[in-house]
């Protein structure tokens, strides 16, 4: 297929799903292509099962969504402050919304409020991620934090503590309580924009 810079905007999702993918044949994509968010959720390896084709060219397509997602990070405007379980909600949303894993962040806090960081401290599966206080401790300790917040996805779509999620969040404030650092909240975000913060036991929408 021979491009030029002006066809790429008028061209449909499949004809560009097919050039990311290096599909020769037009009409070939075994993809929904009326779905990308859904798509954009896939990993590789489930990408290159659902349009039948190797892994090498469904990782460049997962690649091409990464870029996407983190674009769309970066022109998003997110709280430079994190306050209420609201504004950690909006500054981790973009991150870990469309993941179809769960991965636990920290963002490190100054002493008023303010991000100094942000970093993730570990990545799980669908359900869970195994996370120990201690690593989130030493993340917050480096990235020079006075008090920070914890933040995870839940991608089943409910954003309710579970009894883990309980249990952890009580484990690391009482950590962080005896460094003198302390834990100010931990969310739970969702795909559809749902959070629920630990701390309150209370869901709402961003």
């Amino acid at each position: 297929m021979s491009l030029t810079p002006a066809d790429v905007p008028a061209m449909p999702d499949a004809a560009l799903l097919e050039v990311v993918l290096g599909l020769p044949d037009p009409g070939r994509l075994a993809l929904p292509a009326d779905d990308l968010p859904s798509l954009a959720r896939l990993s590789p390896v489930a990408l290159a099962e659902r349009a039948e084709v190797a892994l090498q060219a469904a990782t460049r397509l997962a690649a091409a969504f990464e870029l996407g997602r983190r674009l769309h990070a970066a022109r998003t405007r997110r709280p430079t402050r994190l306050r209420r379980p609201r504004d950690v909600a909006r500054f981790f949303s973009a991150t870990l919304a469309p993941l179809v894993h769960e991965e636990v962040w920290i963002a490190a806090l100054d002493a008023h409020d303010g991000v100094r960081g942000a970093r993730m401290v570990s990545r799980g599966g669908l359900l869970t991620a195994s996370v120990r206080p201690a690593d989130v401790l030493r993340a917050a300790l480096e990235l020079g934090a006075v008090a920070f917040v914890m933040a995870h996805n839940h991608p089943g779509g409910d954003p309710a503590p579970s009894d883990d999620d309980v249990v952890l969040t009580r484990e690391v404030e009482h950590a962080a309580h005896l460094i003198g650092v302390p834990l100010q909240d931990h969310v739970i975000v969702t795909p559809a924009g749902r959070f629920a913060s630990v701390f309150r036991a209370g869901s709402s929408r961003p």
